[in-house]
Formats: structure tokens, C-alpha cells, sequence
């Protein structure tokens, strides 16, 4: 028989066996699931705070209105309208915290509480890094989006390692059916990532509870594609267990055997149930995959630090005792709903003043199409088909406009103002006036600019975490050719900086030996020469950065992303009011700020009229960070030196 060499060709008709559970086991995995029922019941009630409807209702409602869902006809006559004003009003505000720079500046001290700049700049440049390769910006848009939605967001953050199947061929491919190819599996990427969960998947085990960190449990379900899982997990001693078709388990089940599989959501054919619950507190972590338990009793948290991966965030809170928040659409779709119903009615109103409703008496059968305009119709004498009164087809009064537009400014109050919705000024605004709409926007979208900046902040912290635990494990063994000899390869970073008043370029490099300052200064000078823009090194120790006993801070403070014409505008008005300090300018400086504000490279738009004054070198402390400084072409390094840094720069070009 020939091997399998697809998916596709896998048999259905396996025979599952029932996993064998030591009486331990069977304990453990009674008391997860009550606790997973009564999360459930606890959530999916009717509440107060869900306007009288269950948690359940009050998520699919929202998902409805934010999508602009149109109920289908009642009858053939009737209209069905949807203004998407709570749509429209969701997009208003995504669209001012796109222009918001939510990043977060982070501090580094040690155990004297001594400011260690450069370990806080190389975890910065980290996590922007790690942002890019996890494409954070749509993810932001995503979570921002589930935030003014539902009120409530769940982001949990991972170390993702991915496997590819590689595949090279023998030779050419002739048309023989034989498999001339070989394949073996190797790793694609390994970094860390953000999850939006939808919050219907998520079970808190208190929701009495503000916090999350104050949650005694959580439980996470998650629907994935039997194929997909079988590449998770076809190693793992209980796979071969579970099955792939097993029942939902309901209320009246409670406390009863796991004999048998069960799932918690609906899901359609070929699909598994996983399910991870998490217990900061005990530290342990158990996941079952439809109903099978595939870790042991007790096991900790597998992420490294003791607390939950996962950062929850409301928008507006409802008050102490409850976990959830109240979302932009529960807060307008009342009176969304009445516009909406409004304008249904002010069309149908419309529409009877071109066809009214009318009495026939003339004694013959008439279709509507009498009122189609050019229709002739035969046989009837004139006044024989009247309007019932001589109110209808008057059509929409000015009254009935003024209350469709007073209901629409009530709805404006609450979210956004249509000159905040995308209506800019007129004519050509100035630089002071850009910032005063600025600034009004920012007072008007206050807590939802909050919301958003706890929520990063959050997300931020299981960053470094995350990073910390596993960012500066070694990748691999490289051979240094200068010492001709194994050298441990770590991950390095490379982002845009601005350095010195100019676009540069910041490295943070992982070693376990650093070099001199001086070395380093002259592979600055190096690498500046060759890209033409300034380039900064940050040497990092990584056993020491993780055993250091350091304190770490995150700030996040909610920054306009200017556009190169809004920072135009400010750099004009910037050199109006410079202009008193005559001679005092640096006119090399402002150069490079040019340059920079006009996207160009200032080494080659510009020629400097002095070299600025080379600052003192930093000398490797004992966090385990080194890093260089600014350093004068004109300065001449013993020949030594310069080697040192020639093998910098060689170090560079290994861990690349």
C-alpha cells in the first residue's frame, strides 16, 4: 500500500479508543468541569447590567447593529430600513485612534533604583520589532474595533513556534506518478503574538470581579480544524483519544462522568473543541480537547511567569461588582433603533404620497398601477377611487424632519460630532488650528482614548514578560571566524530612530561577550559611513538581563501621529517663532529636522558646516548592556580599536 502523502487521504473510519484516567484524573477532571458549568450559567443569565437580556444576547445583538444587519420584510409591502448610523459612528472613532501612536516608553532600574537607559531603549526596539512581525497594527485595529463594540476585549499573548513542511525535488518532475521528493519539517518562525478572543469563547471564573487579575479562573474555548489540531498535537501521549464526534453537553448533565467526550460550543463537521483553563493562583493549567484531558494533574502555567496570559479590557465600566463593560453600541442603539423606525416610517409615508391608500366605489376591480404615472386606465369615472382622508399623501412634514434631526444631535452627544466624523475645516487651516481640532478631539474621545492606552499598557506587560522568558534564548551555534571557534546566536533587532535629530537606525544585539565602547563607537562609524544615515549599537547580555534583579515601568501616553503635511505646517511655525534667536540657530540641526520633516536624507541634502562635539563613551556596565555614542568622523582610534570594531561589525553580519 502506498504512504499517505496528503491530509486530504486520511480515514474517517478510525476506531477512537477512551482514554484510561487514573482515579486522580477523574477527580481533577470533575471538579473542571463544574467549574466550567457554573462560569457558564454565571455569565449566560439574564442581567440587569444587559439591559434585562443574557450575555449571550446582548454580544449577538451587538454584533447585529455594528454590522448594519437589516431584518428581513414582514410582508411584501412593508420596509425595511437601516440609517448604519451606529456603524458610521464606530468608524468615526477608529478612524481618530488610527492617528493615535499608543507605544509605550519603557524604563529599566536596577536594584538602587539606578535608570538603565539603554537595556529600557533595547527592549523598546524589541517589542517594535515584534509588532512588525506580528502585523500588531491590523491587530490593534481588530481589538479597538471588539473594544467599541462590545464593550468588553480579551487579547491573550503567546510564544508561537511554527513548523513548514520543506519539500525539494529529485531532479525534475517527469509526470511519473512516484513521489520523487524529499521532505522533512523545519522551523518557520518563532516569535511572540496577540490574539483578539471573541468574548463569547471566554468564561471568567467570578464576573463579580472587575479585573481579570482578580479572577480566581479563567476557561478559553476555541474551534479549530481537526487537521490543524492533529498538527498541534499528534505527538502528545492522548491524542490518539479523542474523537471526532462527540455531543454538547448540557445543564442537566452537571457532575456526571467523563466516560464519554462532550464539547461546550456548536461547531460543524471535522472541527475539535480545545479548551485551556488557567489558575494564577495555584498555578496550574489543564487543556482538554473535545472533553479529553491531555495534561497532567496540576501543571503550571506553561508561559513562565505566574499570571494569566490574557488582558482583558472595558470601555466604560458599569460599576465595581461586575466584569464587563458597556459598549458605544448598547449605549446608542435605543436610539439608533428609533431613528431607524422613524425614517422607516417617514418612507412609507413618502411613498403613500405618490400612493395613497385609497377607497375604490367605482364597482370594478383596479390594480394599484393606476398610480404609475402615464397609466391609462378605461371604464372609470373621475372621484370613483378617493384617498380615505385628505390627510395622506401629503408626504414628510417639516415637523417630523425636526425630530428625525433632534434624535440624530442626541446620538451625535453621546458618541461623535460629524465635524469630528471626517469634516475637516474649511479652506486652509493653519498649523494652530490643527491642533485646537486636535485637541478637541482628544477632550471629546477622552475615555475611549483612556481605554485604549490601559489596554496597550496591559498588552505591553505581557510583552516583556513574554520577551523576557523567551526572547533571549539562544537560536543556534554560528562559527566566529575571528576566533575561529562556536558562538552562540541570539536574535537581533533593527528599527528606525530618530537619533540626534535625524532618521537613524538603532540595533540591539544579544551577546554573551560584550565589547568595549570604544569598539563599538568605531563600528558606529563604520556602519554610518556605509548606510548614510546614523546607526546606534545596544550590546546585550542575555543571562544577565534575565537574572538581574531589575524594576521595569511602561508609560503609555496617547501621541497624534502627524501626517508629513500636518508636520510641515508645525515645522513652519516652529521657524517663525525660532527666528528672534538669530545667530544662536544650529543651522546643522535644523538641516537634519528638515530633512527628516521632508522625508529626505539629510548626509546627502545637506552638507554640515561643523562636526558636533563627540560625547563621552558608556562603559559596559554590570546589567549586562553596552552601547556606543555619538562619535566624530574626524576621531582616530588606535589601530587595535578599530580591529575591535571591524569584528563588531563582523558580528553583525553573523547574527543577521
Amino acid at each position: 500500500m502506498p504512504k499517505k502523502s496528503s491530509p486530504l487521504l486520511e480515514t474517517k473510519a478510525e476506531i477512537i479508543e477512551a482514554p484510561k484516567y487514573l482515579e486522580e484524573e477523574i477527580t481533577y477532571l470533575g471538579a473542571l468541569r463544574t467549574r466550567l458549568e457554573n462560569a457558564r450559567d454565571m455569565r449566560d443569565r439574564e442581567h440587569e447590567e444587559f439591559d434585562g437580556m443574557s450575555y449571550v444576547t446582548n454580544y449577538e445583538l451587538n454584533e447585529q447593529i455594528a454590522n448594519t444587519f437589516i431584518a428581513p420584510k414582514r410582508n411584501k409591502e412593508d420596509t425595511t430600513f437601516q440609517s448604519g448610523t451606529v456603524r458610521q459612528k464606530l468608524f468615526a472613532v477608529l478612524s481618530a485612534l488610527v492617528n493615535l501612536d499608543l507605544s509605550g516608553d519603557i524604563s529599566a532600574y536596577d536594584k538602587e533604583g539606578l535608570r538603565i537607559q539603554a537595556l529600557g531603549d533595547a527592549m523598546e526596539d524589541i517589542i517594535m520589532k515584534t509588532d512588525e512581525l506580528d502585523i500588531d497594527d491590523e491587530k490593534k485595529y481588530v481589538r479597538q474595533y471588539e473594544l467599541l463594540k462590545h464593550g468588553t476585549v480579551f487579547v491573550e499573548e503567546l510564544w508561537d513556534e511554527k513548523n513548514s513542511k520543506d519539500k525539494k525535488l529529485k531532479g525534475k518532475f517527469t509526470g511519473k506518478i512516484k513521489k520523487t521528493w524529499e521532505d522533512k519539517l523545519k522551523k518557520a518562525f518563532a516569535h511572540p503574538t496577540r490574539n483578539v478572543l471573541p468574548g463569547i469563547n471566554v468564561y471568567l471564573g467570578d464576573i463579580t470581579k472587575y479585573g481579570i487579575e482578580d479572577q480566581p479562573f479563567i476557561f478559553t474555548a476555541d474551534m479549530k480544524p481537526y487537521d490543524e489540531a492533529k498538527r498541534m498535537f499528534e505527538k502528545w501521549e492522548r491524542w490518539d483519544n479523542v474523537p471526532k464526534q462527540v455531543k454538547n453537553f448540557g445543564s442537566q448533565e452537571r457532575g456526571g462522568a467523563f466516560s464519554t467526550a462532550w464539547k461546550l460550543l456548536e461547531s460543524q463537521e471535522d472541527y475539535v473543541e480545545i479548551i485551556r483553563y488557567q489558575d494564577k493562583w495555584n498555578n496550574e493549567f489543564a487543556l482538554l480537547i473535545n472533553g479529553v484531558l491531555m495534561t497532567p494533574v496540576g501543571l503550571p502555567l506553561p508561559w513562565g511567569y505566574d499570571d494569566y496570559n490574557i488582558a482583558q479590557q472595558n470601555l466604560e465600566p458599569i460599576h465595581a461588582k461586575f466584569a464587563y463593560g458597556k459598549s458605544l453600541v448598547s449605549r446608542t442603539r435605543n436610539k439608533a433603533a428609533l431613528l431607524d423606525e422613524m425614517w422607516r416610517l417617514a418612507i412609507l409615508k413618502d411613498q403613500q404620497s405618490v400612493k395613497p391608500p385609497s377607497v375604490n366605489i367605482s364597482g370594478r376591480m383596479v390594480s394599484n398601477r393606476v398610480f404609475m404615472p402615464g397609466v391609462i386606465t378605461y371604464g372609470i369615472q373621475p372621484n370613483t377611487i378617493v384617498p380615505i382622508n385628505d390627510k395622506i399623501g401629503q408626504g414628510v412634514t417639516q415637523a417630523e424632519f425636526a425630530m428625525l434631526q433632534a434624535v440624530q444631535e442626541s446620538i451625535d452627544a453621546e458618541t461623535t460630532a460629524p465635524t469630528f466624523a471626517g469634516q475637516q475645516a474649511k479652506g486652509d487651516p493653519t498649523a494652530t488650528e490643527i491642533i485646537e481640532l486636535q485637541r478637541q478631539a482628544k477632550v471629546m474621545l477622552g475615555l475611549t482614548v483612556f481605554a485604549m492606552s490601559m489596554l496597550e499598557w496591559k498588552l505591553e506587560w505581557l510583552r516583556l514578560k513574554n520577551l523576557l522568558v523567551n526572547w533571549f534564548e539562544e537560536e543556534d551555534k554560528v562559527v566566529d571566524e575571528a576566533r575561529s571557534m562556536l558562538k552562540s546566536k541570539f536574535r537581533q533587532v533593527s528599527v528606525e530612530r530618530t537619533i540626534e535629530g535625524s532618521q537613524g537606525r538603532r540595533i540591539v544585539i544579544p551577546t554573551n561577550t560584550l565589547p568595549s565602547s570604544e569598539a563599538i563607537m568605531q563600528a558606529e562609524e563604520g556602519l554610518t559611513a556605509e548606510q548614510g544615515v546614523p546607526v546606534r549599537l545596544i550590546f546585550l547580555t542575555p543571562r544577565q538581563v534575565k537574572k538581574a534583579q531589575l524594576v521595569w515601568q511602561i508609560t503609555i501616553k496617547a501621541k497624534e501621529k502627524q501626517t508629513s503635511e500636518v508636520n510641515k505646517l508645525l515645522f513652519r511655525a516652529e521657524m517663525q517663532d525660532a527666528q528672534m534667536f538669530g545667530p544662536l540657530l544650529n543651522m546643522d540641526y535644523l538641516a537634519e529636522k528638515f530633512a527628516s520633516v521632508w522625508e529626505e536624507n539629510p548626509t546627502k541634502m545637506f552638507k554640515k558646516q561643523a562636526e558636533l562635539t563627540p560625547a563621552l563613551p558608556q562603559e559596559a556596565s554590570q546589567t549586562g548592556v553596552s552601547q556606543g555614542g555619538t562619535l566624530s568622523p574626524s576621531t582616530n582610534l588606535p589601530t587595535p580599536e578599530k580591529m575591535r570594531g571591524q569584528e563588531v561589525r563582523q558580528q553583525l553580519k553573523i547574527g543577521a
